[in-house]
């Protein structure tokens, strides 16, 4: 990357910190949620249900999330800048090739070129919708119906072929369903009334 582009994208990290410390500034001038008991004007919330201050707790959640989140986006602003003064700007932190302009264009604190980032994306998204302690259980309890590449475990799959060739069904369509009727929840809901239907004059 030569001095000109550095010197541009120096420019927009430049921009985009101003904006930073000014949302910064302007949120520290405005909260009025620093101090819950204040915002209420409440003497104690002793005998209160915690769903009476619900709203004004997330606000101030919120508030502080937000916060957080243009903190450390300040921090990646200046580690970016660093970065340009000791000329590793633009090299992705993972494979060290050269992070695409288009993506410094949009995002200037990128880390990670477009590859390892799609990579790392698709790589937690098998486990994202799983809790965390479930991770200790892999292999072979956690997900065990996953075939993963040139996995040898015995799996929920292998047990189903093992299965199959003792049974007479010839499809496996019922898997994990409930045998429970559809339509009705008391046996009295399925008395049909068509008899009484069909003795009404058209």
């Amino acid at each position: 990357m030569d001095k000109r582009e550095l010197k541009y994208y120096e420019n927009l990290l430049l921009e985009e910190k101003e904006e930073v410390v000014k949302t910064l500034t302007e949120r520290e001038d405005n909260s009025d949620f620093s101090n819950l008991r204040d915002q209420i004007e409440e003497l104690s919330f002793y005998d209160n249900h915690p769903g009476d201050i619900g709203s004004e707790t997330y606000q101030m959640e919120l508030n502080l999330a937000l916060k957080q989140h243009q903190k450390e986006e300040l921090k990646n602003i200046e580690e970016s800048l660093k970065k340009i003064e000791i000329g590793s700007y633009g090299i992705c932190e993972f494979c060290r090739s050269n992070i695409e302009k288009e993506r410094l264009e949009y995002m200037p604190t990128a880390k990670l070129c477009s590859k390892c980032a799609n990579k790392r994306l698709t790589s937690n998204k098998q486990d994202q919708d799983r809790p965390v302690e479930e991770k200790i259980l892999y292999p072979p309890f956690h997900r065990a119906n996953i075939d993963l590449k040139d996995s040898v475990i015995y799996d929920t799959e292998d047990t189903w072929q093992d299965i199959q060739q003792h049974i007479n069904s010839s499809s496996d369509d019922d898997i994990g369903k409930d045998f429970e009727s559809s339509g009705f929840v008391e046996k009295i809901e399925k008395i049909s009334n068509e008899e009484y239907k069909n003795q009404l004059p058209d």
